[in-house]
């Protein structure tokens, strides 16, 4: 029974090591982070459950290797918890934020977990490193399952080959050329496609922990068969050649950091004494590193079909990040201790988004991750998670420098130093990764592998059990004499089972949201909706799913307006107009509440965005719309308050409803945030055009026309302040070049129609009413037109 128990751990570890990296499918909204996160919660708390049981069931009693880490990692995990519980915006705390999934508590939770099954169940794979005192162990036939940390690097490395692999197959073609073949999910025909990540710039970040462990494992030389060495050998320069393609500037700035640190501490404890030459490999890395920091020797070169750089992620800048990180952290005093929560730096980023950023292309982008992780987790977790991080970080650190030190007292060389070097120098690599860019599923689990696997590593002789007694000690607590303790751990682990199997059965409910979302994108508008009816009913607790429905319903609304009054159904249309609200407000459906968008996570600012846009669609055929159009834009910009979008938005709402004082006000606002904001400063014109004062704002819209002269709504709207200044021509001619610039611009054609009626050319005024009722028929007020023109 033991055995079998065993096996399953060790193949599941294995496992999950392996196919981690590799791991995605086609079928969800996003399929890496999303598949990789389900994969890591169902494997480890399969794992966790079956060694409990082997416990409780064949052990008969409760085995615990003490670590000095565990302390620091139960506080972070803690910290995480609270940061979670008094979170903005509980549900992406929780969950993670929707898109990106790897930032949420389950998943933190599940590496912790996999951290202590690493330091409980594996082993060095020496058998003097095994030998323990009898009187600690009280069942000597107890054993524990046959993982070894080479074991589990080995299985690691193979997973980094087809990586690798399938990466080279991306970037060159190979998988279009098979689809002509057989047929592939849309994503593996992209150049950019790889396993680790949506992007080539995680990848690049990935291979970077990949190319410092493969020279780690070079230097040190653990090996004796020719073949694994030159497998090694091979993979770094493959890993190496991607690097170079990619040629992403912070994969080359991890490279030269990690490898400097590395040198100077090499050279300071003089590791390769006996064999200096070894250095070399590292030195000629910084030298390429450093070339491709300095001279971008790639920039604009085309080598066959690829044409660099390539495409590239667009990742937050550091500066914003940090300052966004450190205005959040300061709001009020819970965020300072607790953060705004894990998994909200979407909320940190709306709230806090510098202004500078609107001056600069990405300033329509909403970031739901920082440029680092780092700023992160002092954005999200405040100060005392920040703190609890670096700790756990800083004592790993000097423990293994302590032993590593206090070995070569002991035995008068760098053994230890040297044989621990590849899990060192990675962990090292994986520690300044996370200052130059954020956090995705794999990098988070390499993270914690590897902390695993180094205190694992700690134990690497007897010897080092002569070290002020070993770094962990092995805690058990036997129960085979008390049947009444083994009933209790029995029921107890009963309990947990059926909490694991509840689990399982919400998520996959979740994760068939998910794909049946993900089915609706390319749909009809109608078919969308029942599709996302019938997500909505699996998983009611992810607001996007809700948000979204609400404006296909919108849209049906929309399209029912358009439609001539006489054929309007009104019980439709408030059907549609009711929905919409409903899924974004909340309310009764079917006579069942529905809890909408913006009561689920009343912190996110699309929801208010939502429901915002809602209202000024339907402002005219819904009484009181406009004032809650009004409240929901306040209620977004609170959450957002230098986005130039929401403050003119407003302004729109408060020039529909006569405050033409507020809405400059909030045009101004507008303008504030973003000098050079279009929609804003033609409001500001047409606003002038309300206040009478027609010459100011036809010199308004003239300036913005030769500013931006292909602009079709600055044009527009020059030539209908033309036409309202009695200048017809000047009109005329500036719907036409709407035209020019856009053949089916309806109100251009209409407004050139009526401006041709005006001067009395009837035949001119009819074909342009003609080209109306073309691309909207059954138009009721054109084609009374175009019968009056005709008589």
């Amino acid at each position: 029974m033991e055995r079998i128990f065993n096996k399953f751990i060790k193949f599941s570890i294995y496992f999950l090591v392996f196919f981690l990296p590799l791991f995605w499918l086609p079928f969800t909204f996003e399929a890496f982070e999303f598949n990789k996160q389900y994969l890591l919660l169902f494997l480890v708390s399969f794992i966790f459950f079956l060694w409990l049981a082997k416990m409780v069931l064949v052990d008969k009693e409760i085995r615990f290797r003490k670590t000095p880490l565990d302390i620091p990692v139960l506080i972070f995990l803690f910290l995480a918890i609270l940061s979670a519980f008094f979170s903005v915006d509980k549900i992406s705390s929780l969950f993670g934020f929707y898109g990106r999934f790897s930032d949420g508590l389950m998943g933190l939770l599940s590496l912790g977990i996999l951290y202590f099954l690493i330091t409980n169940n594996v082993t060095l794979g020496n058998s003097k490193s095994q030998v323990l005192n009898s009187k600690q162990i009280p069942n000597p036939k107890s054993q524990i399952p046959n993982i070894t940390v080479k074991g589990i690097m080995k299985v690691f490395i193979w997973a980094v080959f087809f990586v690798i692999l399938i990466s080279y197959f991306s970037i060159f073609g190979v998988w279009g050329k098979l689809n002509n073949l057989i047929s592939l999910p849309r994503a593996m025909l992209q150049r950019t496609f790889n396993p680790v990540a949506g992007s080539l710039e995680g990848l690049a970040v990935f291979l970077v922990i990949v190319t410092i462990f493969l020279i780690g494992k070079i230097l040190v030389n653990e090996t004796t068969s020719r073949l694994t060495s030159f497998f090694h050998w091979i993979l770094l320069l493959a890993a190496l050649g991607l690097l170079i393609i990619i040629d992403f500037a912070r994969a080359w700035i991890l490279i030269l950091v990690t490898l400097i640190f590395f040198m100077g501490f090499a050279l300071w404890k003089r590791i390769f004494r006996e064999n200096v030459n070894r250095l070399l490999l590292p030195i000629f890395l910084i030298i390429i590193a450093f070339l491709f920091i300095a001279l971008n020797p790639l920039k604009n070169i085309q080598i066959g079909t690829l044409q660099f750089p390539l495409p590239q992620e667009q990742v937050l800048f550091q500066g914003a990040s940090w300052k966004i990180a450190f205005r959040a952290v300061t709001e009020n005093i819970k965020a300072g201790f607790l953060g705004s929560g894990i998994g909200t730096f979407h909320y940190d980023f709306a709230k806090f988004k510098p202004v500078e950023l609107n001056q600069t292309w990405l300033w329509q982008i909403r970031f739901d991750r920082p440029g680092n992780h780092i700023s992160e987790i002092l954005g999200t977790m405040g100060f005392l998670g920040l703190i609890s991080y670096l700790v756990l970080i800083g004592f790993f650190l000097l423990i293994s420098y302590f032993l590593a030190t206090g070995y070569k007292k002991l035995k008068g060389d760098n053994t230890l130093i040297a044989q621990q070097l590849p899990l060192l120098i990675t962990f090292l690599a994986l520690v300044v990764t996370q200052f130059v860019y954020y956090q995705n599923t794999v990098l988070a689990f390499m993270f914690w592998l590897i902390l695993g696997l180094s205190v694992v590593s700690w134990q690497k002789s007897s010897t080092t059990a002569e070290i002020q007694g070993g770094p962990s000690k092995e805690k058990i607590f036997s129960f085979k004499d008390f049947p009444e303790l083994s009933l209790v751990f029995f029921t107890l682990l009963i309990i947990l089972g059926f909490t694991i199997l509840g689990i399982y059965f919400f998520t996959l409910k979740f994760y068939l949201a998910d794909v049946k979302y993900a089915a609706s994108i390319q749909k009809p508008v109608e078919e969308r909706i029942d599709l996302l009816e019938k997500t909505i009913n699996l998983n009611p607790h992810q607001p996007q799913y809700k948000t979204l429905l609400a404006r296909l319903y919108l849209q049906l609304a929309l399209s029912e307006l358009a439609k001539p009054l006489a054929e309007q159904n009104q019980q439709t249309l408030s059907l549609y107009i009711s929905r919409a609200i409903t899924y974004v407000k909340g309310g009764k459906t079917n006579g069942t509440y529905v809890k909408g968008a913006t009561e689920l996570a009343p912190n996110q600012v699309s929801a208010w965005e939502t429901l915002g846009m809602i209202y000024r669609e339907i402002h005219l055929v819904a009484s009181g719309a406009l004032e809650w159009g009004i409240k929901a834009f306040e209620r977004a910009i609170n959450l957002e308050r230098t986005n130039p979008v929401l403050h003119t938005e407003l302004g729109k709402l408060y020039l529909a409803s006569g405050n033409l004082q507020k809405a400059r006000e909030a045009f101004e606002k507008a303008k504030t945030f973003k000098p050079d904001y279009l929609d804003a400063s033609i409001q500001i014109a047409l606003l002038a055009e309300r206040e009478n004062k027609l010459e100011e704002a036809i010199r308004e819209m003239e300036r913005m026309s030769q500013d931006y002269p292909f602009n079709t709504e600055v044009l527009f709207q020059l030539g209908r302040l033309y036409f309202n200044n009695n200048q017809i021509d000047e009109a005329i001619s500036q719907f036409k070049r709407v035209i020019d610039l856009m053949p089916n611009h309806s109100n251009a054609f209409y407004s050139l129609g009526v401006a041709y009626q005006r001067k009395g050319q009837k035949e001119e005024a009819i074909s342009a009413f003609e080209k109306v009722l073309e691309l909207n028929p059954n138009n009721l007020d054109v084609i009374q037109k175009l019968e009056e023109l005709r008589k």
